[in-house]
């Protein structure tokens, strides 16, 4: 018995989705606009109910409420067709938000002229539309909206006074009229406002993220040459680590120094120095692969990270490297400065600290430069 009727409410379950999908679409965007089309044809459906509910109970001078109730109701099935079929799509504003205004305070003003001695209740519907659709459009189709609804309105008084057999004075009329003016400027300058204070709110997200992101920044990567920093290249070295320890796969890492630095700076300044070690970045950072890490680790030496990476293939990509470093030339006053590298290779074992791996790699870089620079070292590998 339990089984069948989880079975039921399970069928239950699968026709509602159905049919929401039905009445809704399936895709974000299609929902999004056809949930806040029904959510504003029920404020219509709940306005036209209470015009019947003032014909039920007697208000004086009521025209004809059902023309009236039909062509809103046929509206509503138009817009919704429109943006359910995805017609809507081709237009500039796919919800169709102003046009459902520009019907809406049409129907209203309607309303206005047809409900007799309860005219008085088009006015909070009114704003009961503004206030539910303004917020949705630029302020030039809120300008336009205002204008529409003060002319259109404006066109119903002058009707009803002139064709309609009405005692009520005319300076009912009038404050009816003052009454649509003030809510159509209170509602388009709350828009105004609203806008711009969601624009100063999107200004100060945008700043916010851009500190958040200038910090970040700074904590990550070294200023003078954009690399990663020693900071950042410590956290990414134990987190490539424990990514090996779960794979087995083979790590890299080796020590870059760039040959006889010091002297740069002392012949040429840090001006020249400062463009070398800029220039030096490029070129590495051009020669390596997307995958691996380039890091400044502290004056002239670098960290390169290769992870998934054979001996074999860490030392082609590493010599590619040395060997464009070495083409490298900067013009300085009539000569060309140029640079070469020194680089100090081992592989990560299993189980160690990275500190070892480290240390494993310093050894090698000064092995490199005892037996002349300009050359790469590979450490003792894990197994020698």
């Amino acid at each position: 018995m339990k089984a069948t009727k989880n079975k039921y409410v399970s069928v239950l379950d699968v026709l509602i989705c159905r049919g929401l999908g039905y009445l809704l679409g399936n895709q974000k965007p299609m929902r999004i606009r056809t949930s806040q089309f029904l959510l504003a044809a029920v404020l219509m459906l709940a306005c036209i109910g209470v015009v019947y509910f003032m014909r039920l109970v007697g208000i004086e001078g009521m025209g004809d409420i059902d023309t009236w109730a039909m062509a809103s109701s046929l509206g509503l099935v138009v817009i919704y067709a429109l943006i359910r079929s995805g017609i809507s799509l081709r237009m500039e504003d796919p919800s169709l938000a102003f046009i459902q205004m520009l019907y809406a305070i049409a129907c209203n003003a309607a309303a206005f002229i047809i409900t007799g001695h309860g005219r008085g209740v088009a006015l909070p519907i009114l704003s009961v539309v503004l206030m539910f659709g303004m917020f949705g459009l630029s302020m030039r189709q809120v300008g336009l909206v205002a204008l529409y609804g003060i002319v259109l309105f404006s066109g119903a008084t002058i009707y009803a006074l002139r064709h309609l057999n009405t005692d009520e004075p005319v300076g009912l009329f009038v404050a009816y009229l003052f009454m649509v003016f003030l809510v159509l400027s209170a509602t388009t300058f709350l828009t105004w406002r609203l806008q711009q204070m969601s624009a100063y709110m999107r200004n100060q997200k945008n700043q916010i993220a851009a500190a958040f992101d200038k910090i970040q920044q700074i904590a990550t990567r070294d200023e003078l040459t954009g690399t990663a920093n020693r900071r950042f290249m410590l956290e990414k070295m134990h987190d490539e680590v424990q990514r090996t320890q779960r794979s087995s796969s083979p790590l890299l890492l080796a020590i870059l120094d760039i040959d006889y630095f010091k002297r740069i700076n002392d012949e040429y300044g840090h001006q020249v120095g400062d463009q070398a070690l800029q220039m030096f970045t490029t070129v590495v950072q051009n020669n390596i692969r997307t995958n691996d890490t380039l890091a400044r680790w502290g004056g002239e030496e670098f960290i390169v990270l290769l992870p998934e990476t054979e001996v074999s293939v860490g030392k082609v990509c590493l010599e590619r490297v040395r060997a464009k470093v070495a083409e490298i030339e900067i013009p300085v006053s009539d000569s060309h400065l140029k640079m070469t590298v020194s680089i100090g290779l081992t592989q990560y074992c299993n189980g160690e600290a990275i500190e070892k791996t480290l240390i494993r790699a310093d050894t090698a870089l000064y092995d490199a430069k005892t037996l002349g620079r300009n050359r790469i070292v590979l450490a003792n590998p894990c197994n020698g």
